[in-house]
């Protein structure tokens, strides 16, 4: 592909919108986070720091709405059809230019969802984004803006699939000129409102505004997410007005800011679910009544009120009410019984081993006090757990040797539990994949939920629900998972609920 000429709009751009005029007044932003994404393709790093980052990088074919109930609007594409079950039909936006200069077009949507980058076991981000999207079987371009993306079998979900995470489109010439994946891997190029700059590891991130973004001028100059593990520092900053935002904030800490003028407290709960994960290979786990007994063990309203306030809650098994039809309002989920546990523990013939349980500091909200006291819960009901503090997440995912329980969270990816339940726990799923959990009754189960069968779909749920929770659990749920954010009053921003931090014209907006 040979394409030289950059768009009418581009090369005009900076006349059209005075853009060095914008660029100088806007300002610096800076977000003080607990942690930034190691590598920034989502294709090479599926986390929630990730995206927080990266989808203002990296666009989608569809817009959803976050501030307009996850409406499905144009992104990239202008217009999608159905053509039937298995095939999608797009119409892309015109004069659309990619950071380094190009045009965007169907051959970087080809590419994108190609086999240099995702399609086909031997590419880079097969992975990672096939338990998204595993079903697809070819992208054919059409003409210059058009594009059909063909499936291997009916798919209820093919809209969505493009309208959310790891659907992100990137920029072929770009990826080509990187040489390599992990060259391309530490600064992606796409076509959002914001562009990679600076990256240094463990330390910030920084996101330039794109003044030839098709999509409205960015509020912002720059974004710096700076890394500040502490959540005392991460308050003092945002307070002095060093950092703009300061995320994972606990509700302990909200008074402190609500009685400051210069600062605001926003979020609550995404669309994800806090979960502990059991690793079947460890010696104490193999026996699912083991698995039974931690779930049994865990006071989940109680570790919701200590810690959450009622900004959280207890959700009814791994679902949420953003399946619709699909969400099971009468499955009755596991209960906190310490007595069951302890016999459960006897039927299992445990004698007091010691089990293992990583973690890491703070990744998630809380996430330390939560460790502390899912111990001593299970110290309760006689079960011998290490607590293991990691310093990142390779030392946890990685080091099998000797790991039990772990903390992950379940994201709804999609407002179905496709996205979910069986995107993770499936074959094509991180825990089968990894050989920490195994179940062709769950495997079977998830085929059916496949289907387009609403009837045959919920009745599939229903069978997966009990064997994540009772028959052979994988892990289990805590609660939904909060994310709040420590805000300067200098700004109008409103958090969305996938953990995406939205800081486009469309959500962001500098007061004064």
């Amino acid at each position: 592909m040979n394409r030289t000429s950059r768009s009418l709009c581009s090369l005009l751009g900076g006349v059209l919108f005075s853009t060095a005029v914008l660029a100088d007044n806007r300002p610096d932003l800076t977000v003080a986070v607990t942690k930034n994404p190691s590598r920034l393709d989502p294709m090479a790093e599926n986390s929630n720091v990730n995206k927080r980052v990266m989808k203002n990088v990296l666009e989608t074919l569809i817009y959803t709405d976050s501030q307009d109930n996850g409406t499905l609007k144009p992104g990239l594409a202008e217009s999608w059809k159905r053509i039937d079950g298995k095939t999608l039909e797009f119409s892309l936006r015109q004069g659309v230019t990619c950071h380094n200069g190009e045009t965007f077009d169907a051959n970087d949507v080809a590419f994108s969802l190609g086999a240099q980058r995702f399609q086909g076991e031997q590419a880079p981000g097969w992975g990672i984004g096939r338990q998204y999207l595993g079903g697809l079987d070819s992208v054919e371009i059409i003409d210059s803006h058009h594009v059909q993306v063909h499936f291997k079998q009916d798919d209820p979900l093919m809209e969505l699939r493009f309208a959310n995470w790891m659907s992100e489109m990137v920029c072929q010439d770009a990826f080509q000129a990187a040489g390599s994946w992990e060259n391309w891997v530490k600064q992606p190029v796409g076509t959002g409102p914001y562009r990679v700059t600076k990256v240094k590891h463990g330390d910030h991130i920084q996101l330039t505004a794109f003044d030839d973004y098709w999509g409205g001028v960015a509020p912002a100059k720059s974004v710096t997410f700076k890394v500040i593990p502490e959540i005392a520092a991460r308050i003092a900053g945002l307070k002095t007005g060093e950092y703009q935002i300061a995320t994972e904030l606990t509700p302990d800490q909200f008074e402190l800011l609500q009685n400051d003028k210069n600062t605001d407290v926003a979020g609550g709960p995404i669309r994800n679910i806090r979960v502990i994960i059991f690793d079947e290979n460890h010696p104490q786990l193999k026996n699912p009544k083991m698995r039974q007994a931690l779930s049994y063990a865990i006071d989940r309203q109680l570790i919701v009120d200590a810690l959450y306030g009622g900004h959280a809650s207890v959700p009814n098994g791994l679902q949420m009410k953003v399946f619709g039809d699909l969400y099971i309002a009468d499955h009755e989920s596991i209960k906190y019984d310490p007595t069951k546990a302890r016999q459960l523990l006897k039927e299992a013939g445990y004698n007091g081993e010691e089990i293992s349980y990583r973690y890491l500091q703070d990744y998630y909200t809380g996430e330390v006090s939560t460790a502390q006291i899912l111990a001593e819960m299970w110290r309760q009901v006689g079960i011998n757990v290490k607590l293991e503090l990691k310093e990142n997440w390779g030392q946890i995912e990685d080091d099998a040797k000797g790991r039990g329980i772990f903390n992950w969270s379940n994201s709804a990816s999609y407002p179905d539990p496709l996205g979910q339940i069986y995107r993770l726990y499936g074959p094509e799923g991180w825990f089968q994949r990894n050989n920490t959990y195994q179940s062709a009754e769950f495997n079977t189960w998830g085929e059916q939920l496949k289907g387009t069968d609403k009837a045959k779909r919920i009745e599939a749920m229903r069978a997966m629900l009990e064997i994540y929770e009772r028959q052979d659990p994988p892990g289990t749920f805590l609660h939904t998972l909060p994310m709040f954010y420590g805000v300067s009053t200098t700004l109008d921003w409103t958090p969305g609920d996938t953990g995406f931090m939205d800081l486009s014209h469309r959500n962001l907006r500098i007061k004064g």
